[in-house]
């Protein structure tokens, strides 16, 4: 808070009209004279000329009358701007101008910000790994500011969905620079603890090695989009939490239960239920692919491969031989989960090859369907109870 010398008394007071009026001398008596006895200036000023036209109507002089009158004057203009009222007055008119120019200062100097420990905090406040996409994305709304967060919420719902892998921790989102009409034309980026998903109009690309510019009026680039930090809150802060995440990378947790039943509204949904009994099912660091880059593959692990088919029809023997000799290559286990069930055909094969059957519906419940996956579920549900 800024402070103001006293006019009267000299102390140094705060800058406000409290400060000024209700301090003390040093022996403890108000500062300012009792109000009870001071003189109101216009008051005064009309006294003095009536004074004097009834001593120049008196003496009959217009001498008198004069002398009187810019006498008057003066002791007005003393009063204005010499008398302890007066002296009071431009006191606080200087408190008022300090505080004003102390705010301006203020908000010409930000404070300094501590990154790395406010990247620190963010790793601890952000949803932890293996959260839903809605959470995580929720989480990183609510530091993108000055943004209209309910349209954007869905477009970066969407992004993350198809092109975020199960096992990536979302840490930022960041708007670019308008380059149309429509709001749907802005460049979109979500920033994981291993790469950017950008997006402009309907080009998705992953960017593992962006451009990064620090420092309050830095930026972040991407070929040839840029996201600056002025106008992205939070965008500086999730790009250090990025290398402390890369520093210390984490596995999505395994489930202590059977995943509980979600809805299925679209393929996307399928894949990441099936990573999470993947990890249920023994295969700990089970991740659903990226949209795009599976080759057929929908879940991955060290042990095992699985495809996911959400279809009105049921899956035939050619799509399973397709998976079983993915597997064999991988020398993994292949497993499947389909929405509509098996023909006798793939089911016949499978049982000959090993290949392990699900089949799952559209609230996310997922029962077994040859013996392998029998065998298997009744293992981890062992594993669990233990």
């Amino acid at each position: 808070m800024s402070t103001v010398a006293c006019p009267l008394c000299g102390q140094q007071v705060t800058a406000t009209r409290q400060g000024m009026a209700r301090h003390q001398r040093s022996g403890g008596e108000p500062c300012l004279p009792d109000s009870s006895v001071a003189i109101n200036t216009p008051a005064f000023g009309c006294a003095a000329v009536a004074a004097s036209v009834v001593a120049a109507v008196a003496s009959a002089s217009w001498t008198v009358l004069w002398v009187c009158l810019l006498t008057s004057l003066g002791a007005v203009v003393w009063k204005a701007n010499f008398s302890t009222a007066a002296r009071v007055a431009t006191a606080d008119q200087r408190a008022i101008q300090a505080v004003n120019e102390g705010a301006a200062s203020a908000d010409a100097t930000p404070p300094v910000r501590d990154i790395p420990q406010e990247a620190r905090r963010l790793l601890e406040e952000l949803p932890p790994l293996g959260s839903t996409i809605e959470d995580a994305v929720a989480a990183c709304m609510a530091r993108l500011r000055p943004f209209d967060p309910q349209p954007l919420a869905v477009r970066f719902t969407r992004l993350a969905r198809a092109h975020v892998a199960a096992d990536e921790w979302i840490l930022g989102l960041a708007v670019g620079s308008e380059r149309g009409s429509s709001n749907n034309s802005q460049p979109l980026v979500i920033v994981t603890d291993r790469a950017l998903v950008v997006k402009e109009r309907d080009v998705v690309y992953r960017d593992d090695a962006p451009t990064i510019d620090p420092g309050q009026y830095g930026f972040l680039a991407s070929g040839a989009r840029t996201f600056p930090f002025a106008s992205n809150h939070g965008l500086e802060v999730a790009l250090a939490a990025r290398k402390l995440a890369a520093s210390s990378r984490r596995t999505a947790p395994v489930p202590s239960g059977r995943p509980p039943e979600r809805l299925i509204r679209e393929a996307r949904d399928a894949e990441l239920i099936a990573a999470e009994w993947m990890r249920y099912l023994g295969f700990d660091d089970a991740v659903a692919t990226i949209v795009g880059t599976d080759g057929g593959i929908d879940v991955v692990s060290a042990r095992a491969v699985a495809q996911v088919k959400l279809e009105g029809k049921a899956t035939g023997r050619p799509v399973v031989q397709q998976l079983h000799g993915v597997a064999v290559r991988e020398d993994k286990i292949g497993v499947f989960f389909s929405a509509a069930g098996y023909t006798p055909q793939a089911r016949t094969w499978a049982q000959t090859s090993g290949t392990v059957l699900f089949r799952f519906d559209h609230q996310g419940a997922v029962e077994p369907v040859n013996v392998v996956a029998h065998e298997l579920l009744a293992a981890a549900d062992a594993s669990c109870q233990r």
